[in-house]
This record gives structure tokens, C-alpha cells and sequence, in this order.
């Protein structure tokens, strides 16, 4: 008898799991054929791909089979995937209100998820509202020089690798280089990584993306309990809490100011906007629900300036060097610009001078397309939308995942599109770009408010080293490229290596 009910167990459960997994099927959608146990996820439950990877796959077979938009599972659960421009544009801009959330809702117990990335609704409009100002260009020039201040310890850095006629660990040189200009320009601290790889700044940044400490995963905020998805280590989030915390009650304290992300965060919790000083609000103001900050806000806000700018930055930045090492006419050629263009500023490195550096971003926005840093972009259905022209409704509560690497490399739109070419980027090319299949940082009223921060990172990294040093691949960088599993970011496996020798 045990036997038997087992076995009937497991038959109820099958035929439950396979009606749940005809849902698209039954609503007019194409879908896959899938998993009973794990939907269409088998291949990134069992570490063969990650999500990134897996969601790409997806893209090209939608496309394959000719249709705009298909229908995928994790396990039981629904995801819609569009892959039409067309239809994408109407989820992220044009009925964006029916698509609001980043994640579906849950219990904001840790500081992380109180982030601008993870807030929505009302939560999300008013925290939006307040943070843009404190993206402009203007903000950006005034934090320019403590970035470039940088430069100098990175030049140094890689210089001792070159002199000794080792081996450049791409990667992990950069994540040492953005964690020092994010400590100082987000934090106003000297985090001193590029001296020191064991400082504290930087194991726990890499605490953040690495288990057991990093968040939890895009699938796991989607379809697990509240309770599962959001397991953090407390010390991660403490540190972070602690540096903040500490750092605005002595600039408080001491009658200090400075040029930083964190200084702008001080204006928004003591005044409820920016400014262009540090004014206090006029006598008897107080400030409301809405305009003020809590310190875990504040918090929240500094540890997501420092995500987004840490890894993605240095994944990019080490996608760029790896192609310039493949293709040194390509990397003569930003060698020449930089050097070009700083001749014209007395070879300093200057806010306006990383503006005229039109080829070099150009390479980076290449780099970008063939290896996006977020190459999943999501989004969950908040009010039932019924797409235009057709009887097909996504329901609230839906998860949608739009692959941008898809997009990216669609020879519709990017032909050849593992070559390799930063003229697609050009400034008479550009504009020829269909719109919504090119989108690093996303697209619409959620688009990366950082996105001027780390391009400017990212430039500032790269030319400091293609103006310096000259890189060509090392026999240690393996092809094809594994991807690092599970990652949001798309990053490489292990690092990428490369021989360096100073310009002469």
C-alpha cells in the first residue's frame, strides 16, 4: 500500500505539473517543451548555463519559430519572454504601468532590497523623484576628479605587473580599481584596494555577488517564499550600514563636506532634495514622510550606487580589454585617441576631455552589446495588460524576462554579430539603431540612473590603460568564454588573463 500511494502521489503530481506547464499553451502563447520538475530551467538548475545564457537560448528559439513574444517555466511558474521590439517597447515605455516592478512584492526585511532597483510603486516614483537629481551631468563633473584620482594608483598597480613580466588577472585588477573610486566617490573613504586585495571594502563587495553571501537569485525573488528568497548574511549588510552611518555623523560632527554620492544622500535626508549646498531647510520646515530618509535608506541607496558600479564596471571593462588584446588595430586606435585627446588638455585627465573621447566610448558601447553586463532585464506585470492586436492577457503577478543579449546579438539588428566593431556605435551609425534592441542599462522610466556614472567609470579605467600600457592575450584565457554560474552579471568564470607591457 505504500508503495501504491507513492506511486499515486508522484502520478498526481506529474499531471498537475504538466497542466500547470500548458498554461501558455492554453492562452494562445507558444512555449517550450518542458521539464515536469523543472520547467525549462533544467540547464540552470544543474549549472550547465546560467539564466543569461538559458534566456538567450530562449530568444532564438522564439525567433526561430517566427513569432513575437513565447512562454517559459521556472518549475511551475509562468514567465513571459517577448522578443519583438515592438512588444518589448510597450512593456518597458509605452504601457509601462501595467509593468511597474522590477520583482513581485515582498517583505522588505533587509537593507538591500530598500534600493531604488527593488522598490516599487509609490515607494519606487517618490525614491526615483529624489535620486535623479543626484545623477546629472553636473553631478557627475563634480565627483570627476576623485575618480580620476584613481587612475594613478591603477597605472601603478599594473605598472609592477608589467615591470616583473607577469600575468594580468583582468578582472580582479579592475574590481580592485572600481572598488577604490566607488569607496571614494560613493562613500568619501579611502578604500586602498589596489594596495591592499584584502581590504575590507573590497571582500565584501565581492561578498555581495559570491555565495554565501551574495543576493539571492533573479529566479529564486520570482518564484520561492519571501523567507527563502531573501536569506542575507547580516555582516555584509552591517558593514555597509556601519561605513555610512559612521561617515555622515562625523562629516556631521566635524562641519565636513565633499564632493560624493554619499554627501548628496546627507542633503536628501536633511533638506529632502539636492542642492547645490549644503543648506539646511528653512526654520520650521520639517519634512514629511515623503521627502525624508532614514538612515537604512540611505544605506539601501550607497550599497546600490556601489553594486551597480563594482562589478558591472569591471566586467565591462575587462570584456573591452579581452577584445583589444584580439584586435590590436582596434586598440592602436584608441591608444591614439586618448593620447590625441589629452594632448589637447596638458595630459590631464579631464571631465571634458573624457567627453571627446567619441571612438573610445564607442568601443565601450560595443563591448556592451556583444557582452552586456545585465543580460536579463525584468519585469513583473502588476495590473492584467492584454497586448494590442491579439486575445492574449498577462495576467497580474507574471513574471516577464526580457533577454537584452538576445536582442544584441540578432543579426537583424547587429549583422555579424560576433565580430568584434565598434563603428556599429559611430556617430553618423548609431542613430540607425532600431530602438529597443540595444539597452546595456535597460530602457524606460526604470533605466539605470547610473548609467553616466559607469560609462564615465569605464572610460576613465580604460583609457588609463590603453594610453599606458599595451595588452595581448596570455595563453591562460581559454575560448569559448565560460560563463560564471549563477550570476546575474554576466561575467566570465574564473578571470581573464593577459600579457602587459608598458607603451614606450
Amino acid at each position: 500500500m505504500f508503495f501504491v500511494v507513492i506511486i499515486a502521489v508522484l502520478a498526481a503530481y506529474y499531471l498537475y505539473a504538466k497542466w500547470k506547464q500548458s498554461y501558455w499553451r492554453r492562452n494562445g502563447v507558444p512555449q517550450l517543451n518542458s521539464h515536469f520538475i523543472y520547467g525549462d530551467l533544467q540547464l540552470s538548475m544543474t549549472n550547465v548555463k546560467n539564466n543569461a545564457e538559458l534566456f538567450y537560448d530562449f530568444y532564438q528559439h522564439f525567433r526561430r519559430m517566427g513569432v513575437r513574444y513565447g512562454g517559459v517555466y521556472a518549475f511551475t511558474g509562468a514567465i513571459f519572454t517577448p522578443v519583438d521590439p515592438e512588444i518589448i517597447k510597450l512593456i518597458l515605455l509605452k504601457d509601462f504601468d501595467h509593468f511597474t516592478a522590477h520583482f513581485p512584492n515582498f517583505s522588505k526585511k533587509t537593507i538591500f532590497v530598500k534600493g531604488l532597483f527593488h522598490l516599487e510603486g509609490e515607494d519606487w516614483r517618490n525614491t526615483r523623484k529624489k535620486l535623479t537629481p543626484t545623477f546629472t551631468s553636473g553631478k557627475m563633473k563634480m565627483m570627476f576628479e576623485l575618480m580620476a584620482a584613481k587612475t594613478a594608483g591603477l597605472e601603478d598597480l599594473v605598472g609592477k605587473i608589467a615591470d616583473s613580466d607577469s600575468v594580468l588577472k583582468v578582472k580582479e585588477t579592475l574590481e580592485r580599481f572600481t572598488t577604490d573610486v566607488i569607496g571614494s566617490c560613493g562613500f568619501g573613504l579611502e578604500c586602498n584596494s589596489m594596495k591592499d586585495p584584502d581590504s575590507e571594502f573590497l571582500k565584501y563587495g565581492r561578498r555581495i555577488f559570491e555565495s554565501p553571501a551574495k543576493p539571492p537569485s533573479l529566479l529564486m525573488r520570482m518564484f520561492l517564499r519571501p523567507g527563502q528568497a531573501q536569506k542575507k548574511h547580516v555582516e555584509t549588510e552591517e558593514f555597509f550600514k556601519n561605513v555610512v552611518v559612521d561617515t555622515m555623523k562625523y562629516r556631521s560632527e566635524n562641519k565636513v563636506t565633499r564632493k560624493d554620492f554619499l554627501q548628496l544622500m546627507i542633503q536628501l535626508k536633511n533638506q529632502g532634495a539636492v542642492s547645490e549646498d549644503d543648506s539646511v531647510p528653512q526654520q520650521g520646515h520639517k519634512l514629511n514622510q515623503t521627502e525624508s530618509m532614514t538612515d537604512e535608506d540611505v544605506t539601501a541607496q550607497c550599497l546600490l550606487f556601489f553594486i551597480a558600479g563594482f562589478e558591472t564596471s569591471a566586467t565591462t571593462m575587462t570584456y573591452a580589454l579581452l577584445e583589444l588584446a584580439q584586435n590590436e588595430d582596434i586598440q592602436e586606435k584608441v591608444r591614439q585617441e586618448v593620447n590625441e585627446v589629452l594632448a589637447k588638455y596638458d595630459g590631464v585627465m579631464t571631465y571634458e576631455a573624457m567627453l571627446d573621447l567619441k571612438y573610445t566610448e564607442s568601443v565601450i558601447m560595443e563591448t556592451m552589446r556583444k557582452y552586456p553586463p545585465v543580460a536579463l532585464l525584468p519585469r513583473v506585470c502588476t495590473k492584467d495588460y492584454t497586448i494590442p492586436d491579439t486575445k492574449v492577457t498577462i495576467k497580474k503577478g507574471t513574471a516577464v524576462l526580457i533577454s537584452t543579449w538576445g536582442l544584441h546579438k540578432d543579426p537583424e539588428y547587429f549583422p555579424n554579430p560576433e565580430k568584434f566593431d565598434p563603428t556599429r556605435f559611430s556617430q553618423e551609425n548609431k542613430k540607425n539603431i532600431r530602438d529597443y534592441t540595444y539597452m546595456p542599462f535597460g530602457e524606460g522610466p526604470r533605466m539605470c540612473l547610473g548609467l553616466r556614472f559607469g560609462m564615465m567609470q569605464s572610460k576613465v579605467g580604460l583609457a588609463t590603460m590603453i594610453r599606458t600600457f599595451k595588452v595581448t592575450l596570455n595563453k591562460n584565457t581559454y575560448f569559448p568564454l565560460r560563463m560564471k554560474k549563477p550570476s546575474f552579471i554576466t561575467t566570465v568564470e574564473g578571470d581573464v588573463w593577459l600579457n602587459v607591457e608598458k607603451c614606450s
